[in-house]
């Protein structure tokens, strides 16, 4: 949950830097609102759901199994800086490649890149990179 709300956040703080903090959006305001609700929850909860090591009466019953949860064994603070920084160092690296790419391209009729081009961009791309981050890291 903290890594792709970092990875969607951070490509707005770095166009700030470009754009001098003007207060310009880059991603269309549907698909911000619908960032966390519609396009990477429904993995999640697919996951969360679906997701069973052992049956209620096996934790019922064996109540060290909470252990993992209790001793932070698979979430502790560096799991969580290192998450944080592959975050920023992909949310950053996303923002930079698109704008420093895409600003230089043109279509069919001869225009050249612009700013909701680029944002649909890296917007289509967070939800992808974090489907997929997702996808990999549920085996």
């Amino acid at each position: 949950m903290f890594y792709k709300n970092v990875l969607y956040v951070i490509p707005i703080f770095m166009y700030g830097w470009l754009s001098f903090f003007s207060g310009e959006a880059i991603y269309n305001n549907i698909l911000y609102q619908g960032y966390n609700v519609v396009f990477t929850a429904l993995p999640i909860i697919w996951f969360a759901v679906f997701d069973w090591e052992h049956d209620k009466e096996t934790f019922l019953a064996n109540p060290k199994l909470y252990r993992i949860g209790l001793e932070d064994i698979f979430f502790n603070k560096t799991t969580f800086w290192r998450w944080f920084f592959y975050a920023v160092w992909q949310g950053t690296l996303l923002m930079f490649l698109a704008f420093y790419t895409l600003d230089g391209s043109s279509n069919s009729q001869g225009t050249l890149g612009c700013l909701s081009l680029d944002g649909n961009f890296v917007f289509c791309a967070l939800v992808i990179i974090v489907n997929i981050k997702i996808l990999i890291n549920s085996y």
